[in-house]
C-alpha cells in the first residue's frame, strides 16, 4: 500500500522527472520539435504547451481508465492506494506528467489539475476517451487473434466492422499516439518493403510467422466481429474456445483452486498452440507443469487439449482455426482438368 501526496513540483518539472527517452517519444509523437541533445526540462516545456493549446489529445492518448483513475487520486489527496492494481494506468499517468513516486509514496501533481480539470471533465474528452478506449480493445483482440499484422491491413479489417467511416490518417494518428503506452504490442518496420507492421510481444517467432503465411498466399486473414475483438481484448488473449472451460477447471482442482495462477497456466498452453507448437508439445509442457502422473488425468487433459488445438486462432494461419481449415480442405473441390 502506499501513501497519496500532493507534489510541490509545477506540472513542467513533474514532465521533466521522465526519463529523456520517454519524453523524446511522447515528443516524437505529437510532432514536437526536439534534438536529441535537448534537456528534460526542454522537451517537458514543449509537450506541456502543446497539451494545454489542444487538451483532447490526453482523451486520444489515455485510456479511459487512466483518467478515471487520475479523478480518483484528485479526490483523495491523502488517501493510500495499492499500485500493483494500476499499473498501467499510473505508468501512463507518469509519462504526462500527472503522478510520480518515491519510495514510499504516489505523488499527484496538482498543477496539473488546475490545467486540465475542466477540459478532463468536458462531454466532448468523454465521448473520445468512450471512441478510443474501445478502438484500443479491438486493436488488441486483433493482436492476440493473428499476433502480427501489417497496419494497412489491420486498418482494412478494423474499418470493416466500424457503424461510421474511419479514414486511414486518423487510424494511424490514434496508433501513434496510443501505441507508447501498449505493453503488448510494437510497430516495426520491414527494412526491405517499408510496411509498417503490428506485432503482439506474444509472437514468439514473428520470422516463422511470416513464412507460414507465405505457405498459406491464398487464405484471406480470418474476420471476426467487433464484439470477438473486445471481448477477447478484455479476456487477456483467452476466450471461451471450445476445451478452456473444461480445462480451467480441471487445473483449478490441481493447484489447490488459485484462480490467478490457473490462468496464467492456461494462457502459456495457449500461447504454445497458437505459437505453432504441436499437440504433443502442448501436452508435455501442462503435464510437466502439474506434475501429472496418472492415466486418467493424463487422458482428460489430452481431451482438453485436443479441442483447443483445433478451435484457437493460429498466428501462422492468419487467424483461422485448425479445424476451420481441416474443414475446408475436406470440401474443396479439386479441378482435375480435361485431357
Amino acid at each position: 500500500m502506499a501513501g497519496i501526496r500532493i507534489s510541490d513540483r509545477t506540472y513542467i518539472e513533474e514532465l521533466a522527472e521522465n526519463q529523456p527517452r520517454n519524453l523524446m517519444v511522447v515528443c516524437e509523437r505529437l510532432f514536437l520539435e526536439f534534438h536529441y541533445d535537448s534537456t528534460p526540462r526542454e522537451m517537458a516545456e514543449q509537450i506541456a504547451g502543446k497539451l494545454q493549446e489542444e487538451p483532447m489529445l490526453l482523451g486520444e492518448m489515455l485510456r479511459e481508465e487512466a483518467i478515471d483513475l487520475l479523478f480518483d487520486l484528485w479526490k483523495m489527496e491523502d488517501g493510500q492506494i495499492l499500485p500493483e492494481q494500476h499499473l498501467e494506468e499510473l505508468q501512463q499517468l507518469h509519462y504526462l506528467g500527472f503522478v510520480s513516486a518515491d519510495d514510499k509514496d504516489l505523488i499527484v501533481n496538482s498543477e496539473a489539475k488546475d490545467i486540465f480539470f475542466f477540459s478532463l471533465k468536458s462531454r466532448g474528452m468523454r465521448r473520445i476517451m468512450e471512441k478510443y478506449t474501445e478502438w484500443e480493445k479491438i486493436v488488441f483482440g486483433m493482436l492476440f487473434t493473428y499476433g502480427i499484422l501489417d497496419v494497412y491491413e489491420c486498418y482494412k479489417i478494423f474499418a470493416e466492422i466500424q457503424d461510421t467511416p474511419v479514414y486511414y490518417a486518423d487510424f494511424e494518428k490514434f496508433l501513434m499516439l496510443r501505441m507508447i503506452f501498449w505493453h503488448n504490442g510494437l510497430m516495426l518496420r520491414n527494412e526491405r518493403t517499408k510496411k509498417l507492421f503490428m506485432a503482439g510481444r506474444e509472437a514468439e517467432d514473428r520470422n516463422g510467422i511470416f513464412e507460414q503465411w507465405n505457405q498459406h498466399q491464398d487464405l484471406d486473414f480470418c474476420r471476426y466481429s467487433k464484439k470477438e475483438y473486445m471481448e477477447l481484448a478484455m479476456g487477456n488473449g483467452i476466450a471461451g474456445w471450445d476445451g478452456i472451460p473444461e480445462l480451467f477447471i480441471f487445473v483449478l482442482e490441481s493447484i489447490d483452486q488459485d484462480r490467478y495462477q490457473a490462468m496464467i497456466i492456461i494462457k502459456s498452453i495457449i500461447l504454445i498452440i497458437q505459437n505453432g507448437e504441436t499437440y504433443l508439445e502442448a501436452i508435455l509442457k501442462l503435464n510437466k507443469i502439474l506434475n501429472i502422473h496418472s492415466e486418467k488425468d493424463e487422458k482428460e487433459i489430452c481431451s482438453y487439449i485436443k479441442k483447443i488445438f483445433y478451435s484457437i486462432p493460429i498466428y501462422g494461419l492468419k487467424g483461422h482455426t485448425r479445424e476451420e481449415l481441416t474443414r475446408k480442405e475436406m470440401f474443396q473441390v479439386i479441378d482435375g482438368g480435361k485431357h
